[in-house]
């Protein structure tokens, strides 16, 4: 059965700011610049995105004039990040990094994507990335608007060849700049999609030097989570409530049996349109040994059960009914997203993480191949 591929994605929140030594003595960062097209004065503020759970922190404010001219100075402690300037009315934003200096922002309100930041050296390379994304944006956009001209198998060579190049240039930033916070920035984006091993070889490039960095705590932490639930290693543990609302159901008296760990929503769409795909699942290797525990990430208990009862979720459930990323169980699976699945063996072992859909069909297919030769 083809399964859908969608899956619900939370942000995790920042780590707090911790500035490198050697800063905490240095000059002032001054952002300023001109701003085309702007016809009144307004508020414009400095910040940083701690994600959908966080909102955004709001570090300095100033105003922008009628002409479009503007000045904040930004204190030593929140230099070697990137931030966001923001003008009060117009929904994009620029980015920077904030360091000692002059920093210059010059372009218009209608394509803030397209402005000039200059003066520091760290600016320097992230105007250049910037520049180089924003070609690739434009080509990619001319392709989509013509996509009559182009084969399907044309239009995904394009992308596939776009993204590596992307790839190249941030890879050849790191290795080439090792010590630049638009390289570790830049290897950090993609946090959420990679592994554990992937994580530890990246940071190799930025120690000593950013060891104490925010970025590079965040990967280290993110790595350090996602390892003690890759395969091989052992389940965590947890206790946590049945749909009664009382009673409790722990992972580990499990052990002896094969575990199906599913972890959804009711409120989330892809999990739902899973669940039928779960239902066969269960109804194929339950009588071979195979549990499933879904565990819900709902925080209203009516709600879990109203889905429990629709989707005809007959094994066993769970839910610490926290909610979604705030759950203590969710973070320390590392959870960015769901549906989420884990195989866990009768030592309460780690088989395999992230499979869906016929991948998953293929691992179960093996551990009950074998469990049936033997």
């Amino acid at each position: 059965m083809k399964t859908n591929k969608l899956k619900c994605y939370f942000t995790t929140l920042g780590i707090s700011l911790l500035s490198l030594q050697g800063f905490a003595q240095s000059k002032d960062c001054i952002v300023s610049g001109k701003i085309n097209g702007i016809d009144k004065a307004s508020k414009i503020t400095v910040g940083r995105d701690h994600g959908d759970h966080g909102g955004r922190e709001i570090l300095k404010q100033s105003t922008i004039d009628a002409n479009g001219n503007f000045s904040i100075t930004l204190p030593s402690q929140l230099a070697n990040e990137v931030y966001d300037l923001q003008i009060e009315g117009i929904r994009m934003g620029v980015n920077f990094v904030a360091e000692k200096g002059h920093i210059e922002i010059t372009g218009n309100k209608n394509k803030l994507y397209a402005c000039e930041v200059k003066g520091t050296p760290q600016n320097e390379h992230w105007n250049n990335f910037q520049k180089f994304s924003l070609a690739q944006t434009m080509k990619g956009n001319q392709v989509m608007m013509n996509s009559q001209q182009y084969s399907k198998e044309e239009r995904a060579a394009f992308f596939k060849k776009a993204e590596s190049e992307k790839k190249a240039y941030t890879d050849s930033l790191i290795k080439n700049y090792p010590n630049s916070i638009v390289s570790l920035y830049l290897a950090k984006v993609p946090l959420m999609m990679m592994k554990y091993d992937q994580i530890d070889a990246v940071l190799k490039n930025f120690t000593p030097y950013f060891s104490k960095h925010p970025y590079y705590l965040a990967m280290k932490h993110r790595a350090d989570i996602i390892r003690k639930t890759a395969p091989g290693a052992i389940a965590p543990d947890f206790t946590v409530l049945q749909p009664d609302g009382k009673s409790k159901i722990k992972l580990s008296s499990f052990r002896g049996k094969y575990v199906m760990l599913d972890f959804w929503a009711s409120w989330c769409v892809p999990c739902r349109a899973e669940n039928v795909h779960t239902k066969e699942i269960y109804e194929k290797y339950h009588s071979m040994g195979l549990e499933v525990i879904s565990f819900s990430l709902d925080h209203e208990l009516d709600k879990w059960k109203s889905a429990l009862e629709k989707d005809g979720l007959v094994w066993h459930n769970a839910s610490d009914l926290v909610g979604g990323i705030k759950s203590p169980v969710a973070k320390e699976y590392g959870i960015d997203g769901i549906p989420a699945i884990w195989i866990i063996d009768p030592n309460g072992k780690i088989i395999a993480e992230g499979v869906r859909g016929e991948a998953l069909n293929k691992v179960l297919e093996s551990i009950f191949a074998q469990k049936t030769k033997g």
